[in-house]
C-alpha cells in the first residue's frame, strides 16, 4: 500500500504542476481561440460652427469698392496634460492641433462643418479640451496689408459646438 502512495503522489504532483500551467495560461489561449473584434472606441469629437462677421459702414463700402475677400482663421490649440513628449509643445506651452480657415465676401456667414483636432494629439489634451482662436483680417487682394480691426474669439471649442460667433469689424484706423 506504502509502495502505491510513493508512485501517487510524483503522479499528483506532475498533474498538478500541469493544471496550474494551463490555469495561469489559460487567458492566453482563451484569446487565442476566441479572438474578440475590437470594440470601437469613442468617436473623435467633430465641430461645427458659423462666424458672423458685422462691418462699420465704412469698413463695407471700403471692402465692396475694392472687391477685397475677407479670411476667417481658427486655430486649434490645447493645454497639455503631464507627461506629454516636449516635441508636441510650442514655445507658450500649448499644443497646435489645427487650423481652418473660410474666405468669404464681406457680409457673408463663414461656415465650419466637420473640425476635428488632429486625432493623433487628442490623448495629450487636458482636461479643458480644445481650445479655438478665431481672427478675422482682409484678404489681401487690393492691398498687400490688412485692411481690418477686428474682434476675437478665444475660447473653448465645445462651447461654440452649433453656434455662432459674433466678431465685429472696422477700417484699421477708423
Amino acid at each position: 500500500m506504502s509502495r502505491r502512495l510513493v508512485f501517487s503522489i510524483p503522479a499528483i504532483l506532475l498533474l498538478l504542476l500541469f493544471v496550474a500551467g494551463i490555469a495561469t495560461h489559460w487567458p492566453v489561449f482563451a484569446q487565442q481561440q476566441n479572438p474578440k473584434s475590437a470594440a470601437p472606441g469613442p468617436s473623435p469629437a467633430v465641430f461645427s460652427f458659423t462666424v458672423k462677421v458685422t462691418y462699420s459702414q465704412k469698413a463695407m463700402d471700403t471692402l465692396v469698392a475694392a472687391k477685397e475677400t475677407v479670411i476667417v482663421a481658427g486655430y486649434l490649440n490645447a493645454s497639455p496634460i503631464a507627461g506629454t513628449p516636449k516635441k508636441y509643445v510650442d514655445h507658450v506651452g500649448q499644443l497646435d492641433i489645427g487650423e481652418v480657415d473660410r474666405e468669404i465676401a464681406p457680409g457673408a456667414i463663414a461656415t465650419f462643418s466637420g473640425v476635428k483636432p488632429d486625432q493623433a494629439m487628442v490623448k495629450w489634451i487636458d482636461s479643458q479640451g480644445p481650445q479655438l482662436l478665431i481672427n478675422v483680417y482682409s484678404g489681401r487682394k487690393s492691398s498687400p496689408n490688412n485692411l481690418l480691426d477686428c474682434g476675437l474669439y478665444e475660447g473653448s471649442l465645445a462651447a461654440v459646438q452649433g453656434q455662432s460667433i459674433p466678431i465685429s469689424c472696422k477700417l484699421i484706423g477708423e
